[in-house]
């Protein structure tokens, strides 16, 4: 016999079937406590290796309670899908730098964690390698528009692979001291243990909300590292000072060979600054009247934090930094006619990354062609 629940339930959501209505799970956003908990890597396609690179400039760093914690930190290299068997290919290089909340949680628990784990770059790459994306993609935090515009991306020009660099990064609006290291210290090891183009046309710098404050300015004082720069929720009410940094090396962007910018925020951020014409917004047209090409999107999902950063933000950050070094491998003729991949043991692929020409390119004036 059919319980008369049961049934009701069956005729309710045969109704809603029938009338074409799609009634879709409420999004999840975990609480921030669960999330920086974890220390676990997921299983994902994209492997993660984790260094540390030894430090002349930060000995040692805080964390919270004022615990001085002992360097080398730890260094998260998420790496390509095929990067052991595609031995011959190059990727462009995007280091990420995490929020306050990672800074709080010093270097050992909060610092490369806050992207390989806390916001899942791994698990975003998987599905941007999937070339479909779908609302379980994103745990439902993506409306019907913004999936139509994730797949058609991807149907257009698909995913292709970067290495993302999580790396610790410590408060404060004063870089030049955490320059030194990223600069000095960081990109020299990674560009010469893993198979980079060790020129600023395949490197990148994104952040999340004062990470990405960072970002903009690290940028603009280097811009002889990084052509690309982004920022995901970026917080210019506690680092009002970006906009002046920027303005200060606008001529030395430009001498460099300028950069381009991908900006992303939400309607529902805390510290969305673009939306009500703030200084987010005031930069970006300071950005585009320099003649800077300028990326923004609004997404409707999700409020402040890591949700943002696992889902529509941080997907379409990825996406864009790839479409960027695309653009430029095909220009500079790198990457092309690699022939098949072949399964290579870890020795093999060390030695193909140590051995490559670390070069810089002559690039002439330092724009590459069709690069505004």
């Amino acid at each position: 016999m059919i319980d008369r629940n049961k049934l009701a339930t069956m005729v309710f959501v045969g109704l809603f079937i029938l009338s074409g209505v799609v009634v879709y799970a409420a999004p999840k956003e975990e609480p921030w406590s669960e999330i920086e908990a974890r220390t676990k890597f997921l299983r994902t396609k994209h492997y993660i290796e984790v260094i540390r690179v030894h430090s002349d400039v930060f000995k040692s760093a805080k964390a919270k309670g004022g615990v001085d914690v002992p360097g080398p930190f730890p260094v998260h290299v998420i790496l390509p899908e095929n990067y052991e068997i595609d031995i011959n290919r190059r990727y462009g290089v995007v280091y990420l730098l995490g929020g306050k909340s990672g800074w709080d949680n010093g270097p050992e628990l909060g610092g490369a964690t806050y992207w390989s784990v806390w916001c899942k770059t791994p698990l975003a790459m998987d599905n941007l390698k999937s070339e479909v994306l779908n609302r379980a993609s994103f745990q439902d935090n993506v409306n019907d528009r913004e999936l139509k515009m994730f797949n058609q991306w991807l149907h257009e020009n698909p995913y292709e692979d970067v290495i993302a660099v999580s790396v610790w990064n410590p408060g404060g609006g004063d870089t030049s001291k955490y320059e030194k290291y990223l600069i000095d210290e960081v990109i020299p090891f990674i560009d010469a243990n893993y198979r980079t183009v060790p020129d600023r046309h395949f490197r990148g710098i994104d952040g999340a909300c004062a990470g990405g404050a960072q970002a903009i300015m690290i940028s603009a004082r280097r811009p002889d590292m990084f052509a690309y720069a982004g920022g995901q929720q970026t917080d210019l009410g506690s680092y009002p000072m970006v906009p002046d940094v920027w303005r200060a090396n606008v001529a030395r962007i430009k001498k460099a060979g300028g950069i381009a910018y991908n900006l992303n925020t939400n309607v529902k951020d805390g510290c969305n600054s673009y939306s009500n014409y703030g200084r987010l917004y005031e930069l970006v047209q300071d950005m585009k009247a320099t003649g800077f090409p300028v990326d923004v999107h609004v997404f409707e999902s999700c409020t402040h934090g890591y949700s943002a950063y696992r889902y529509p933000n941080g997907h379409q950050a990825l996406y864009w930094f790839s479409r960027q070094f695309s653009k430029n491998f095909k220009a500079m003729g790198i990457n092309q006619d690699l022939g098949p991949a072949i399964a290579a043991d870890k020795n093999k692929i060390r030695n193909a990354s140590q051995t490559v020409d670390q070069r810089p390119f002559n690039k002439g004036s330092g724009v590459l062609p069709g690069y505004w």
